[in-house]
Formats: C-alpha cells, sequence, structure tokens
C-alpha cells in the first residue's frame, strides 16, 4: 500500500477501530490468528459494532481474516503501520510523511517526514519478512514464552535493537543520525541532507578524511560502546552533502563486542569500506593493523551470541527498553490501558489526529556526485 493510501486509510478510523487494532495486536501475544470472539470480549463492546468494524479494517487492509475451524482476525503491516503512525502523531512527532520512500529495502522502508514545527525527520519502517532469518537468534532472549511470535514482532524487536543502538553510539559521539523516537517498528531519526557513499563514488573532495573519520567512529563504537555494526559497507554510510561528514545508518544487525564472531564481523566491516575507498580513491589501509588498533587492551569474553546479548543486556539495560513497559505487563493490565486510552461516553467518534502527505520538494544541486532522485529526494 502507498502511503498516501496508508494515510488515507488511517485517516479513516474512529476510536473503535483503532480499539479493536490494538487489541488485535495484544492478543497476537497467544494467538496467531485472534478469534473474533477474543476480540469482542477484550474490546468489551459489542459482538455487531466489532464485526462491523472488522469488516471496514479488513477492506481497507489493515488486517486478514482466517475462516477454519474458528474465525480468527491478524494485523497486516498496514494496520501496524497506522498504529505506529497513530503513536507518534498523538506525541507531537510526526505530523507529515512523504509519499516517496528514501529507499525500500527487503528489511525496512524509509521516508521522509516533518514534525509539527516542519522540522525534517526521517522515519524508517522494519519489515522482517518470511526470507530473513538474521535476526532469529537474537530475538530468542527477547521472545521468552511466547507462544506465537509473529513477524511483525520481531519487526518490532529489530526496530528497538537498531534505535537503543543510535542510542548508545549518538551518545558516545559516534557519527550516526540523532535517534529520536520509536514506536512498535517504526524508527524515527534526524534528516541527514546526503547520499549514501555508494552513490557517490569518487565525487568526495576529502576522501582521506571521510575515511578517517568513519574508522574512527569504528573504533569508538567497539571500545567506548561495546558493540561492533556487523553490516557495514559503503551503502550504509550517509555523507552529508554540504560538510562531506560520514554518518553510519543501519544498525539493526549490530553485535556485543563479546560475541565469539564479533572480531570477524569487525574485520569484515574494515574489509568492506577500505576496499571501496581502495578502489574509488586508491587508498591503502592495512586491515590488520586496523583492528589491532581499534581492539588493542581490550578483553574479549568470546560468548555465544544469546549469552553475549545476556551480558550487555545487564550492562545495558537493554532487554526492558526493547521489550518496552507494555511487554513487561500482563495482559489483563494492557487491556485496561487501553480501556482508559479509548474510553468515551457515547458514540465511537474519530480520533482528534491525523496524518498530512508532504509534497514534493525540488532542489538543485550544481555537483552532479549530489543529485537527487526525480522526486527531489536524495537516493
Amino acid at each position: 500500500m502507498s502511503v498516501k493510501s496508508l494515510v488515507a486509510a488511517y485517516n479513516e478510523l474512529t476510536k473503535l477501530d483503532l480499539r479493536i487494532l490494538r487489541v488485535i495486536e495484544v492478543a497476537h501475544r497467544k494467538y496467531e490468528w485472534v478469534p473474533i470472539e477474543v476480540i469482542v470480549k477484550w474490546s468489551n463492546r459489542s459482538w455487531e459494532l466489532v464485526s462491523k468494524s472488522l469488516r471496514k479494517l479488513n477492506a481497507l487492509g489493515m488486517v486478514l481474516r482466517w475462516r477454519g475451524s474458528y474465525t480468527g482476525y491478524r494485523l497486516t503491516y498496514t494496520g501496524y503501520d497506522a498504529l505506529a503512525l497513530h503513536t507518534l502523531s498523538k506525541k507531537g512527532i510526526i505530523e507529515r510523511i512523504s509519499p516517496t520512500p528514501l529507499g525500500v529495502g527487503k528489511e525496512s522502508d524509509v521516508y521522509v517526514a516533518e514534525d509539527p514545527a516542519g522540522n525534517k525527520l526521517v522515519i524508517k519502517f522494519h519489515r522482517l519478512g518470511r526470507t530473513s532469518f538474521r535476526q532469529t537468534r537474537k530475538f530468542r532472549i527477547w521472545v521468552g514464552e511466547r507462544r506465537h511470535i509473529t513477524w511483525l514482532y520481531e519487526s518490532r524487536l529489530s526496530a528497538h535493537m537498531e534505535y537503543k543502538a543510535l542510542v548508545m553510539t549518538f551518545n558516545a559521539e559516534v557519527t550516526v543520525p540523532r535517534p529520536v523516537a520509536v514506536n512498535r517498528h517504526a524508527v524515527v531519526m534526524e534528516y541527514i541532507d546526503g547520499l549514501k557513499l555508494s552513490e557517490i563514488k569518487t565525487g568526495l573532495e576529502n576522501p582521506e578524511e571521510v575515511l578517517g573519520s568513519i574508522l574512527d567512529d569504528v573504533a569508538v563504537t567497539f571500545r567506548d560502546v561495546g558493540i561492533v555494526h556487523g553490516d557495514l559497507s559503503e551503502f550504509n554510510v550517509l555523507i552529508e552533502i554540504e560538510s562531506e561528514r560520514p554518518y553510519i545508518i543501519d544498525w539493526p544487525q549490530w553485535v556485543p563486542r563479546d560475541y565469539k564472531n564479533a572480531i570477524e564481523l569487525l574485520r569484515r566491516d574494515l574489509e568492506n569500506i577500505t576496499t571501496f575507498f581502495r578502489k574509488e580513491y586508491d587508498i591503502e589501509i592495512d586491515i590488520e593493523e586496523a583492528l589491532r588498533y581499534i581492539t588493542e587492551g581490550i578483553e574479549l569474553k568470546e560468548l555465544e551470541l544469546e549469552e553475549a546479548f545476556e551480558e550487555i543486556l545487564t550492562q545495558k539495560e537493554l532487554k526492558t527498553y526493547v521489550l518496552g513497559e507494555e511487554a513487561e505487563e500482563s495482559i489483563e493490565k494492557t487491556l485496561d490501558k487501553i480501556e482508559r486510552e479509548f474510553r468515551t461516553t457515547g458514540k465511537e467518534d474519530k480520533e482528534r489526529v491525523t496524518i498530512g502527505v508532504l509534497e514534493k520538494e525540488q532542489r538543485n544541486d550544481e555537483n552532479p556526485a549530489h543529485q537527487k532522485d526525480e522526486e527531489g529526494y536524495p537516493n
């Protein structure tokens, strides 16, 4: 579904529709397909009202219906998008979103957005699909006793892990986009007016300085933050147009440095970046020398992946953060929160929150290395 269609569908939702979406979201902790009887009971509304809302949500593409031994429903990414945008809008973080994505990948969609004051932001929707299994082992430590783990929930964990990595690295003064907010599977961060390093190629004026800044940030990330990016390459470095300042982006694959394969992942990160600069700018860097400099004096435990994450959880308070208060509470307490949030007298009216669509923006830039796509946004 396009953003225009998503926003239009969201702006049609009533409090009851949002309530039903929230109830299904909570019920996914127990059910892959949530029985309609459960939705009626947990929403505390009549069968007729709930059925009408479900038909509407199904028509809008926000829920799917399954009929077998019982009739059940589950959220789609469109429904999850709507819930994330609703919360971010209510909190005054997002007011408008661009119709054209900055980028679409296998595991995320990225858009320009604006806050109520007109400041540009970036919103990244994590979308783990059935072809993505790279995160599964990491998620075991958060899954616990959940009987049904949906792809939506894994996308949420992926988003929260990326957001926490941004918080930790930003606080350590690593050059990353400033993290703004996270909700469900959506990460909101600072907008950087730039292009990916892979798109600039030989257009850099000071490639040695850019490479030096990247390597410095990799070192600080390893030594001070205690993590490894794990997927660093010219495709995950954003170059600010005016200053040529490199920002390291795309952090959901990070691992603790105490993971037994962390050094190999660090070596791969270094090889990816230095290979690019060697090919495009004839800059030679000794990988092993750089690796020794970064890791010198750091005692590594070489733990299994799950153990390494458990270790860093206690140090960084990551587990509580990633799960969030809601996931720590019982279903009963969460439903009570929903009841308070959507309490209304009389008719279920529309929420007083709307989301707009950004107009296309055209920019001129004489430097051919910094050209934008046809929609006016950086590629």
